[in-house]
């Protein structure tokens, strides 16, 4: 499949996503500029690769305000929630994408890929915050993504680039993001530790990691010195 011809074709579907979701938008287009340089270094499907990162998330469509790159008034509504309701809330993102794409009459190859990019994974804050809203007792599977680990190479990056792209953006917005090489070792290590990329080679991992380290210097890197060069000017 072309995946220019794709897009433009259904240019109306992304001007639709990026009116609902602007933040979750950015974050795909995001996303599929850190996927094209690992897939060519992988030598990767690189079209089915970069229009699953485009549209990913466009799930969140359906409930903008449920994610907090769309929330503009900084209130979080998971604030009041409980765990299990904000779970439901969040986890469901991923099939309303996986439907929708299944609408656009996407090619399997790429719906699979994004039905896989969150694996069995736990959503780590809504899991931390039940563990203290009832004191540990709890069981982490309740907090877990409901699909299967990534079963190719091309799922597997779009899970790192995915981690990556939004929790490096969250540091860089707190003014926490520093070490650039270690935050990336750390978040790729979180992946492994949850068991989600074991089909990958230890030179795939190495590949990945040594890429988005130098892809996120670069982005922040230049943000940081434009930053800084406005602040001179002023």
């Amino acid at each position: 499949m072309d995946i220019k011809e794709f897009l433009v074709s259904n240019v109306h579907v992304l001007d639709r996503f990026k009116e609902l979701a602007p933040g979750s938008f950015r974050h795909c287009q995001n996303v599929a500029q850190l996927c094209e340089p690992l897939a060519k270094e992988l030598d990767l499907n690189n079209d089915a690769l970069i229009l699953a990162a485009t549209l990913h998330d466009i799930g969140k469509c359906l409930n903008p305000d449920n994610f907090i790159e769309n929330q503009t008034t900084g209130v979080n509504i998971h604030d009041k929630l409980d765990p299990v309701v904000s779970f439901q809330l969040i986890s469901r993102h991923l099939s309303d994408s996986v439907l929708k794409l299944i609408q656009l009459n996407v090619p399997p190859e790429v719906i699979k890929i994004v039905s896989e990019h969150h694996g069995n994974s736990t959503i780590k804050s809504i899991y931390i915050k039940a563990k203290e809203l009832y004191n540990g007792a709890l069981v982490e599977d309740h907090y877990k993504y409901r699909s299967s680990k990534p079963t190719s190479v091309e799922s597997c990056v779009l899970m790192c680039c995915d981690v990556v792209e939004s929790a490096c953006r969250a540091l860089s917005n707190g003014g926490k993001l520093k070490d650039y090489k270690n935050t990336v070792d750390k978040l790729v290590g979180g992946l492994i530790e949850e068991e989600q990329l074991d089909i990958l080679s230890l030179g795939q991992l190495r590949g990945i990691k040594r890429i988005l380290t130098s892809e996120i210097t670069n982005i922040y890197h230049k943000r940081i010195d434009y930053e800084e060069s406005e602040t001179e000017k002023e």
